[in-house]
């Protein structure tokens, strides 16, 4: 029953809460509570988008690629932050038509994990490229990205914009 303006903000929100209980609902499965495996936990981030921001229908597409690596619980919710964070603003802006696809990718490299939100939406304006942006939302991601000791990267062109996150191997636990 809110306000118009104010329905945004509250998906939002309800995005960012399902983004922490998913992690607490995989780490409950684990018997150990040792480190959450990677795909299951953007899997599950990946769902609660679907069910918070898109509901039923062919609009919008989430697909997550993601090597076999898991993530330190201590560092789990601020990686899931991130995602949940890139994925959602993909949602919001990326696509004028409401029809198109977000690509969650985990990957690694010699020197840590990289992490990718891709869309094939309308891309920044040019002068938005590569540089920080005045969102709420932006400066959570990129405070996220600090707080675990890695880099981000913005990449836009047509089709769709890029961010890549470089991790550190601390993040994650060992294979």
């Amino acid at each position: 029953r809110a306000a118009e303006p104010c329905v945004d903000g509250y998906r939002a929100m309800q995005a960012r809460i399902n983004a922490v209980a998913e992690l607490y609902d995989v780490i409950s499965r684990s018997a150990t509570l040792g480190p959450v495996p990677a795909e299951t936990y953007l899997n599950g981030i990946a769902g609660s988008l679907r069910s918070s921001l898109l509901g039923e229908g062919p609009g919008v597409s989430i697909v997550v690629t993601a090597e076999p690596v898991s993530i330190r619980t201590e560092h789990a919710v601020t990686l899931g932050l991130i995602v949940n964070e890139l994925a959602t603003n993909a949602v919001k802006y990326a696509f004028s038509d409401g029809r198109g696809r977000i690509d969650i990718g985990l990957r690694r490299i010699d020197d840590g994990v990289v992490l990718t939100v891709s869309d094939d939406g309308i891309g920044l304006s040019g002068s938005a490229a590569g540089k920080p942006s005045s969102g709420l939302g932006s400066r959570f991601v990129e405070a996220f990205v600090r707080q675990l000791g890695g880099t981000m990267a913005t990449a836009a062109g047509g089709p769709g914009t890029t961010f890549t996150v470089r991790l550190p191997p601390s993040v994650f636990a060992e294979a």
